[in-house]
């Protein structure tokens, strides 16, 4: 025995076709590109963190050298190198790792661990970073 119900195939066909639509509103953007990045995304939006502040330790660069030569700093200092127009490029190389040759500018680093001293090249001359 075979029941006809087509008001159930009507009901079916409507709720097919709404799916259908709801998944192509959910589409991708309809352009085919992909212009979304989801870089620098913090997934703490709602950190109220402040940004950590640091003593700062500047040291000039010269074409005789850098000045101070040596520093004694504490754990937890930024060390900014600021040239003064030197004539030539000069690179500063620490731990080797080289900042880039410049006139002018400045180049930094943080120095986090105590107990620990840096020897560093400033163009001809050399200098020291000890940390507390």
């Amino acid at each position: 025995m075979t029941i006809e119900m087509p008001g159930i195939r009507v009901w079916l066909g409507v709720v097919l076709g709404g799916v259908a639509l709801a998944a192509m509103a959910c589409g991708g953007g309809g352009n085919g590109t992909s212009d979304v990045k989801l870089e620098n995304v913090n997934p703490n939006v709602n950190a109220t963190e402040a940004p950590v502040e640091r003593p700062v330790q500047e040291i000039r660069v010269t074409d005789q050298g850098c000045e101070p030569a040596q520093v004694t700093i504490k754990a937890r200092t930024r060390v900014v190198w600021k040239w003064e127009n030197t004539s030539s490029p000069i690179a500063i190389m620490l731990a080797g790792v080289s900042s880039p040759a410049q006139t002018s500018g400045e180049y930094q680093r943080d120095f986090d661990q105590a107990g620990v001293s840096y020897p560093y090249q400033c163009g001809p001359a050399t200098g020291r970073i000890v940390v507390e």
